[in-house]
């Protein structure tokens, strides 16, 4: 155990004769008996992780469960997801090579796409359910899910999905954690949420003082164009100058028009049929056509591009066939599946095929590894029909100025608005204290979340910090093939039920708003299930599992389990005293940012 990360006051006073017998004693650090031992994972990539981690072990022997912390450092993913299923053809406990529950983070977006890890088809080996749940209803729920386009039918799937795994437990989520932004006061319009999810609409931005925004980023630019982005970063540049055909709105977070003026779905769903808005226009003042958004998807699909997207369309698109240009403002795409997702897929960043194509003819795929507005690329990859266009790119020192696309305030029909800023800037700049004293100068007006900023960074007169839910969870993922907390053939009770009581005790023993206040910093909220509280269609009626150690205990006595605080010997009765003072050293450990799979 790391002692450094605890301060503990143990003080035990206990008179116990030889021949006493007793069931058990719940206490915290002794060699009481407990009803049966567990063992905690948590992959060694996350300081706050490994902190509630600790917090659980100590909280589990409150309800007379002993918990182990493997401290040497194994291969977690090798027992857990990626188990071999060479000696069982499951995923067994820890003591038999694999895991009792593992403390785990999702990154999952505005979409909220759980297909692959809690549906029976996706257990091991076809699959990533390494929690090893199967439940037919919760299957049943998740297909309708995704094979409707209706928005009010997708929302009442995803309640139902909800209410199943929040009753079930083959997770047992704990927080959702927050993102911290440092920001000059009065700028307004900054959507934080969107901001943090790289999707936002900056021409809703201002700072009403000079109409300019400069924002301090942690890393490298060091991405050219849509095609070969990966980076969250060069994501927040690329955000404001390719238009696209949908976006979200800033209020309810669904799909909404935005090049597209309107839209058909065939009856199988699979194929969608989109009007292009024709006053859409280039920053060249050219037209947008269906085939430039075509040959962008054929960009895209093309292996010699290297694009970062290509197996993602692949999944979806068959061929260059599949993408019809029916007339000049009017494209069809032909599914290979139904895609409940197709508008966030639709929502590629548009090009100018008038002047990529003859450039590619002339300089070939090479160019796509260019810096914008250099060499034979030029600004020709990155032409805007989006409300902003690349007015500088340094790659030396990493600065992006953006300006209006002259030409957006004619898209307004499809929804747009006018940019409010004159200039757009991003910024790297290194260390956090570096940024947050640049904020305070008045030298940047945003400092990006992934420095890490505390609250107290941002108290100086002048400017405020400002906080969005990631669209994230955190949670401790329980295997479910467990003979205790997952099929509780081996409780008392053996019942499947009594394992689900197990786990509903442990959820109720877990102290969630501790972890958001001492852990967090105070960014994050209790958790629920899985689904974030920011992506589309979640369950707002869901309470977290409150923090009840007698709630707990009275599960863990359904699960067929008996608290003794007496016992008797043959002279008589002998009260066991025990008082345990261990306080948890919180306020100061580090805090940690979250994604898709954090191990």
């Amino acid at each position: 155990m790391n002692r450094n990360n605890k301060i503990g006051i143990l003080i035990i006073v206990s008179l116990v004769l030889s021949s006493t017998s007793m069931n058990l004693i719940v206490a915290e650090e002794t060699e009481e008996e407990f009803f049966f031992t567990i063992y905690l994972l948590s992959p060694n990539t996350s300081a706050a992780r490994n902190q509630w981690t600790l917090l659980m072990h100590n909280q589990l022997p409150k309800i007379g469960i002993e918990s182990v912390i493997p401290y040497i450092w194994e291969p977690v993913a090798y027992r857990v997801w990626s188990y071999p299923l060479i000696e069982y053809d499951y995923i067994p406990e820890y003591a038999k090579g694999g895991y009792d529950v593992c403390f785990i983070g999702w990154y999952w977006g505005f979409d909220w796409d759980p297909t692959g890890l809690f549906d029976t088809a996706s257990l091991p080996p076809y699959g990533d359910n390494f929690f090893q749940y199967t439940n037919p209803e919760y299957d049943s729920k998740l297909l309708q899910y995704l094979n409707t386009h209706n928005q009010t039918l997708k929302i009442e799937c995803l309640h139902d999905i909800q209410e199943i795994l929040y009753e079930d437990l083959p997770a047992i989520t704990l927080v959702y954690p927050k993102s911290l932004f440092g920001f000059k006061d009065n700028i307004v319009g900054v959507n934080t949420l969107f901001l943090a999810g790289s999707c936002f609409n900056a021409e809703n931005w201002d700072d009403p003082e000079d109409h300019i925004i400069k924002c301090a980023i942690p890393a490298d630019l060091k991405e050219w164009n849509i095609f070969v982005k990966e980076s969250y970063y060069d994501g927040l540049w690329m955000q404001s100058i390719y238009g696209s055909l949908f976006r979200r709105n800033d209020l309810t977070r669904e799909w909404e028009n935005s090049l597209a003026i309107n839209y058909d779905i065939s009856p199988d769903g699979r194929n969608f049929t989109i009007d292009i808005d024709p006053n859409a226009k280039f920053s060249d003042g050219s037209p947008v056509l269906a085939e430039d958004i075509e040959y962008t998807l054929e960009l895209h699909m093309t292996p010699a591009v290297g694009s970062s997207k290509y197996s993602y369309f692949n999944k979806w698109i068959a061929d260059n066939d599949s993408v019809t240009t029916i007339d000049t403002y009017t494209i069809q795409f032909n599914m290979t599946d139904i895609n409940v997702f197709a508008k966030s897929m639709l929502s590629f960043g548009i090009i100018d095929k008038s002047v990529v194509e003859p450039m590619i003819g002339t300089y070939g795929y090479n160019v796509f590894n260019e810096v914008p507005l250099t060499g034979n690329v030029g600004d020709d990859l990155v032409t805007s029909c989006g409300p902003f266009m690349l007015n500088t790119f340094d790659s030396t020192n990493s600065i992006v100025k953006l300006v209006p696309n002259p030409y957006w305030n004619e898209t307004l029909i499809s929804g747009g608005n006018q940019p409010l800023l004159d200039e757009l800037f991003f910024t790297f700049i290194s260390g956090k204290d570096t940024a947050v004293a640049q904020l305070i100068a008045g030298n940047v007006d945003i400092v990006d979340s992934q420095y890490y900023p505390e609250f107290d960074d941002f108290s100086p007169t002048g400017v405020e910090a400002r906080t969005a839910f990631d669209p994230s969870a955190q949670e401790i993922a329980v295997n479910l093939r467990h003979p205790i907390i997952g099929t509780g053939e081996l409780t008392p009770n053996g019942t499947a039920e009594a394992g689900k009581f197990i786990r509903k005790a442990i959820s109720h023993a877990t102290p969630r708003q501790a972890i958001v206040d001492s852990i967090l910093g105070g960014l994050g909220a209790e958790g629920v299930t899985s689904m974030p509280p920011v992506s589309v269609g979640f369950d707002e009626l869901l309470e977290p599992y409150e923090y009840n150690l007698t709630l707990a205990k009275e599960y863990m006595e359904k699960a067929g389990y008996e608290y003794i605080e007496e016992t008797t010997t043959t002279t008589g009765t002998i009260h066991l005293i025990i008082i345990t003072i261990v306080t948890i050293g919180l306020a100061s450990l580090p805090k940690s940012k979250y994604l898709r799979k954090t191990c």
